[in-house]
């Protein structure tokens, strides 16, 4: 590409949700946006066409990883990541247009009061820099933009002003049995805020239940940020694929001065621009800016802090499954709709984390799956017309509820450079973490309850697995802060080391509780391209 080509205003790396909102928000302001994805662009058809012929049913299944970029693929965790235990851990995120929102579960909950201010109201962890009234204008707008689904009526502890911009998302029979039988132990079930369609939106269509949002919407029902990264692209923003970043440089004077990308033939070229933003997951980020330590950033780059990487962040999952005496007819709608109302927030996470346990209209599918119940049946003789009753008897009957709790960040907890290389020639993520006691506590309440929740619909041949670590959650690496000592990024996501950098995505935050993090991913970065929109006008740093 000719240098002009890659220059701009502001270098935007990642087009998934951080990124795409990022350079939709300057773009339709007239700035010069240059977006870098460092892996492919695919069509969700040619994405279909992959899950359908993949064996494995896992959240990286229609995604296959390219030398070029590699991701994690649902088989190889153990040599994506050089693990340091004590814990696996087994992040999934992709490298690919519109990112890691491809094969999330469409939650759009805004983060609860309390979950910033963790310090202040239960002594656990510290309080994240910004407040619930300041994100709150930027909430409103990204639930404009993606067309929020939700019950005014069940808002999951965080306040609104305005109202949803759809309907609720209905909840499944599968919910309503299991909120008839929490009635008697005192409890309540509600509906989820959901990023996908209850009517036609955006013109996208209407959610029809095909139950595979994680790992694909089929039809385009689910909100994924490809949506706005190529409205981004209609407003003025370019963008390049197949470019992975592989350095920042600095300059004598603290600012970045340009990137280098490696192209898929491995020739490299050199990104300039005035702003750069690095929006590439909570793995990516650190990955990158620990690679490219220099002369004028000796420890990486924004790590004066020695905080690059640290505090990472994710959820324990635990699940209980067995089979109810009627049928609860999982595998319809989509794969999580309702959930347990208590255990999310109190004054017990002062001791205990917060739990969210969904109710999985998925069945047992992650862990006994239908496969396993085929060959169980087949086992017992069962052929034919026969094997399609037994199954379709069975699955009906199948239940499991899984619980996920919030973590504490710990500077021992981390991502770091390994010693072995990745196919692109990058150092691979090192990844070491603990399961502190307080999330080992919140599950063990979660799992009390959720036994009493098994007993009261009379179910049979309960299991539950141990806790696990979230494949979906990965935070922390890059947080935000006041003191420069202790974190990555001010309150505005600017890199504390140099005013020209801004860090996105899950990577710049504190905490990681129950409610889903994208909202507030898209949320700060429509916040952060306001304030890039402000300095590049006034001429500020």
């Amino acid at each position: 590409m000719t240098e002009a080509a890659l220059n701009a205003s502001v270098v935007v790396v990642g087009t998934g949700m951080a990124g795409a909102h990022l350079a939709y928000t300057l773009a339709r302001k007239g700035v010069d946006v240059l977006m870098l994805e460092a892996g492919p662009r695919r069509s969700r058809a040619q994405s279909l066409k992959t899950f359908f012929e993949n064996p494995i049913k896992g959240p990286q299944a229609p995604y296959p990883s390219v030398a070029s970029a590699p991701h994690p693929q649902d088989t190889n965790y153990d040599d994506f990541y050089v693990q340091g235990g004590p814990d696996k851990f087994i992040g999934a995120y992709l490298r690919l247009y519109g990112g890691t929102s491809w094969h999330w579960t469409g939650f759009a909950d805004r983060l609860r009061p309390a979950d910033l201010r963790m310090q202040s109201h239960y002594g656990v962890a510290p309080d994240w820099p910004i407040d619930y009234a300041t994100l709150e204008p930027f909430y409103e707008e990204v639930e404009a933009r993606w067309g929020v689904a939700g019950d005014p009526a069940h808002v999951w502890g965080s306040p609104r002003r305005t109202a949803y911009p759809m309907p609720p998302i209905p909840m499944t029979y599968l919910d309503s049995q299991v909120a008839k039988a929490l009635q008697p132990l005192g409890l309540h079930a509600a509906p989820f805020s959901h990023a996908r369609n209850s009517v036609v939106y955006d013109g996208r269509p209407v959610c029809c239940g095909n139950n595979t949002c994680v790992p694909i919407c089929p039809i385009g029902a689910k909100y994924d940020a490809s949506v706005h990264a190529r409205k981004a692209e209609e407003a003025g923003a370019r963008l390049v694929t197949d470019a992975l970043v592989t350095f920042v440089e600095v300059g004598r004077d603290g600012k970045v001065s340009r990137l280098r990308i490696r192209r898929p033939d491995g020739s490299t070229e050199w990104v300039t621009g005035r702003f750069f933003a690095l929006a590439c997951h909570a793995i990516e980020n650190p990955r990158l800016l620990l690679n490219s330590a220099q002369e004028t950033a000796p420890n990486g780059v924004a790590n004066s802090s020695d905080a690059v990487g640290r505090y990472l962040l994710t959820q324990a999952n635990q699940d209980i499954w067995g089979l109810t005496p009627e049928p609860v007819y999982p595998y319809r709608g989509p794969q999580q709709t309702a959930g347990l109302v208590e255990l999310r927030d109190g004054a017990f996470r002062s001791q205990r984390a917060a739990v969210g346990t969904s109710f999985m209209n998925s069945g047992w599918s992650g862990n006994s799956d239908a496969t396993n119940t085929a060959k169980t049946l087949i086992g017992k003789g069962l052929t034919g017309v026969n094997l399609i009753k037994g199954i379709r008897n069975e699955v009906a009957h199948h239940l499991r509820l899984n619980s996920s709790a919030e973590t504490l960040p710990n500077p021992a907890n981390r991502v770091e450079l390994a010693d072995v290389a990745d196919s692109a020639g990058v150092p691979k993520p090192k990844v070491t973490f603990r399961l502190d006691d307080y999330t080992k506590e919140g599950l063990k309440m979660a799992m009390t309850v959720n036994r009493q929740i098994f007993s009261a619909m009379v179910a049979c041949d309960i299991q539950v697995n141990d806790p696990y670590l979230s494949n979906a959650i990965i935070a922390g690496t890059a947080r935000m802060g006041i003191d420069p000592r202790t974190s990555v990024v001010d309150h505005e996501l600017r890199a504390h080391d140099h005013s020209n950098l801004f860090i996105l995505g899950t990577s710049a935050h504190v905490t990681a509780p129950v409610n889903a993090p994208s909202l507030t991913v898209a949320a700060l970065a429509i916040r952060a391209a306001g304030i890039i929109e402000m300095a590049l006008k006034t001429g500020g740093p």
